[in-house]
Protein backbone atom coordinates (compact mmCIF):
# COMPACT_ATOMS: atom_id res chain seq x y z
CA UNK A 1 0.00 0.00 0.00
CA UNK A 2 1.81 3.43 -0.70
CA UNK A 3 1.56 6.67 0.91
CA UNK A 4 -0.87 8.14 -0.97
CA UNK A 5 -3.14 5.48 -0.13
CA UNK A 6 -2.89 4.97 3.55
CA UNK A 7 -3.52 8.94 3.53
CA UNK A 8 -6.58 8.25 1.50
CA UNK A 9 -7.69 5.75 3.56
CA UNK A 10 -6.49 7.45 6.93
CA UNK A 11 -9.07 10.40 5.66
CA UNK A 12 -12.10 8.30 4.92
CA UNK A 13 -11.85 6.96 8.46
CA UNK A 14 -13.48 10.07 10.15
CA UNK A 15 -16.82 11.04 8.38
CA UNK A 16 -18.42 14.61 9.46
CA UNK A 17 -22.22 14.87 8.80
CA UNK A 18 -22.34 17.91 9.61
CA UNK A 19 -20.00 18.81 5.79
CA UNK A 20 -22.51 20.55 3.39
CA UNK A 21 -20.37 19.96 0.11
CA UNK A 22 -22.57 18.79 -2.28
CA UNK A 23 -25.53 19.78 -0.23
CA UNK A 24 -25.85 23.41 -0.45
CA UNK A 25 -29.56 23.92 0.55
CA UNK A 26 -28.62 22.38 4.37
CA UNK A 27 -25.76 24.63 4.79
CA UNK A 28 -27.79 27.09 6.88
CA UNK A 29 -29.15 24.33 9.22
CA UNK A 30 -25.67 23.53 9.95
CA UNK A 31 -24.16 26.72 10.74
CA UNK A 32 -23.25 28.33 14.11
CA UNK A 33 -25.56 31.38 14.68
CA UNK A 34 -25.08 33.59 18.20
CA UNK A 35 -28.05 33.60 20.38
CA UNK A 36 -30.29 36.82 21.20
CA UNK A 37 -31.52 37.23 24.47
CA UNK A 38 -32.92 40.21 24.12
CA UNK A 39 -36.28 40.57 22.44
CA UNK A 40 -35.82 42.02 18.46
CA UNK A 41 -39.55 42.93 17.35
CA UNK A 42 -40.32 41.61 13.52
CA UNK A 43 -42.19 43.20 10.46
CA UNK A 44 -45.26 41.14 10.64
CA UNK A 45 -46.54 40.99 6.46
CA UNK A 46 -50.12 40.11 6.42
CA UNK A 47 -52.74 40.86 9.99
CA UNK A 48 -52.19 38.26 13.10
CA UNK A 49 -55.70 38.08 14.70
CA UNK A 50 -55.96 39.59 18.34
CA UNK A 51 -56.54 36.48 19.90
CA UNK A 52 -53.77 35.15 19.24
CA UNK A 53 -51.57 35.96 21.74
CA UNK A 54 -48.29 33.68 23.09
CA UNK A 55 -45.06 32.39 22.78
CA UNK A 56 -44.34 29.49 20.45
CA UNK A 57 -41.11 27.66 21.24
CA UNK A 58 -38.44 26.05 19.01
CA UNK A 59 -35.82 23.71 19.72
CA UNK A 60 -32.92 22.64 17.47
CA UNK A 61 -28.82 22.79 17.35
CA UNK A 62 -27.46 26.36 17.21
CA UNK A 63 -23.60 25.60 18.00
CA UNK A 64 -21.16 23.52 15.62
CA UNK A 65 -18.26 24.42 17.13
CA UNK A 66 -16.72 24.70 20.26
CA UNK A 67 -12.85 26.13 20.75
CA UNK A 68 -10.77 24.68 17.30
CA UNK A 69 -13.11 21.44 17.44
CA UNK A 70 -16.17 20.71 15.89
CA UNK A 71 -18.99 18.48 16.42
CA UNK A 72 -19.22 15.58 13.55
CA UNK A 73 -22.98 15.07 13.49
CA UNK A 74 -26.08 17.40 13.41
CA UNK A 75 -27.29 15.78 15.42
CA UNK A 76 -24.72 17.09 18.51
CA UNK A 77 -24.58 20.74 17.81
CA UNK A 78 -25.97 22.58 21.25
CA UNK A 79 -29.26 23.42 21.28
CA UNK A 80 -30.30 26.80 21.19
CA UNK A 81 -33.92 27.55 21.72
CA UNK A 82 -36.06 30.40 19.49
CA UNK A 83 -38.79 32.04 21.48
CA UNK A 84 -41.63 34.22 18.87
CA UNK A 85 -43.92 35.92 21.43
CA UNK A 86 -47.46 37.12 20.01
CA UNK A 87 -49.24 39.79 21.59
CA UNK A 88 -51.44 42.17 20.09
CA UNK A 89 -50.91 41.42 16.51
CA UNK A 90 -47.00 41.79 17.20
CA UNK A 91 -44.25 39.18 17.33
CA UNK A 92 -41.15 39.08 18.81
CA UNK A 93 -38.04 37.06 18.60
CA UNK A 94 -35.38 35.94 21.06
CA UNK A 95 -32.71 32.70 21.35
CA UNK A 96 -30.04 31.50 23.74
CA UNK A 97 -28.58 28.64 24.55
CA UNK A 98 -30.14 26.03 26.28
CA UNK A 99 -27.68 25.57 29.35
CA UNK A 100 -27.43 22.08 29.54
CA UNK A 101 -24.67 19.66 31.57
CA UNK A 102 -22.82 19.13 28.43
CA UNK A 103 -23.02 22.94 27.08
CA UNK A 104 -21.27 24.22 30.84
CA UNK A 105 -18.76 21.77 30.26
CA UNK A 106 -17.91 22.41 26.63
CA UNK A 107 -18.09 26.61 27.37
CA UNK A 108 -15.68 25.99 30.90
CA UNK A 109 -12.76 23.74 29.13
CA UNK A 110 -13.17 25.69 25.60
CA UNK A 111 -13.19 22.31 23.83
CA UNK A 112 -15.55 19.23 23.21
CA UNK A 113 -15.66 17.87 26.60
CA UNK A 114 -19.05 15.66 26.76
CA UNK A 115 -19.09 12.78 23.98
CA UNK A 116 -22.30 12.94 21.87
CA UNK A 117 -24.54 10.99 19.26
CA UNK A 118 -21.53 10.97 16.43
CA UNK A 119 -19.09 12.83 18.07
CA UNK A 120 -16.73 11.16 20.56
CA UNK A 121 -14.39 13.54 22.77
CA UNK A 122 -10.71 13.43 23.51
CA UNK A 123 -9.98 12.86 27.01
CA UNK A 124 -8.10 15.89 28.97
CA UNK A 125 -3.94 15.19 28.93
CA UNK A 126 -3.87 16.59 32.06
CA UNK A 127 -6.97 15.74 34.01
CA UNK A 128 -6.04 11.82 32.07
CA UNK A 129 -1.99 11.59 33.56
CA UNK A 130 -3.12 12.89 36.76
CA UNK A 131 -5.63 10.34 37.18
CA UNK A 132 -3.61 7.53 36.52
CA UNK A 133 -0.69 8.66 39.33
CA UNK A 134 -3.23 9.38 41.80
CA UNK A 135 -4.81 5.87 41.23
CA UNK A 136 -1.46 4.50 42.62
CA UNK A 137 -2.36 5.38 45.91
CA UNK A 138 -4.74 4.77 48.25
CA UNK A 139 -6.50 7.25 50.42
CA UNK A 140 -6.88 5.82 53.80
CA UNK A 141 -10.34 5.70 54.81
CA UNK A 142 -11.47 7.72 58.20
CA UNK A 143 -13.00 4.24 59.74
CA UNK A 144 -11.29 1.51 59.96
CA UNK A 145 -14.30 -1.57 61.15
CA UNK A 146 -12.03 -4.69 62.71
CA UNK A 147 -14.76 -7.77 62.82
CA UNK A 148 -13.02 -10.75 65.16
CA UNK A 149 -14.84 -13.90 65.10
CA UNK A 150 -12.54 -15.94 67.69
CA UNK A 151 -15.02 -18.90 68.10
CA UNK A 152 -15.32 -19.60 64.14
CA UNK A 153 -11.47 -20.20 63.60
CA UNK A 154 -10.66 -21.97 67.15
Amino acid sequence: MSTEDIQTVSKKQVKHFTGVQGLPCIEKIVSSVDDNPEPINTDVTGRIPKWINGSFLRNGPGKFEIGNQRFNHWFDGMALLHQFKICNGQVTYKSRFLSSDSYQANSEHNRIAVSEFGTVTMPDPCKNFFQRFLSRFEIPSEFQVTVDFPEIFS
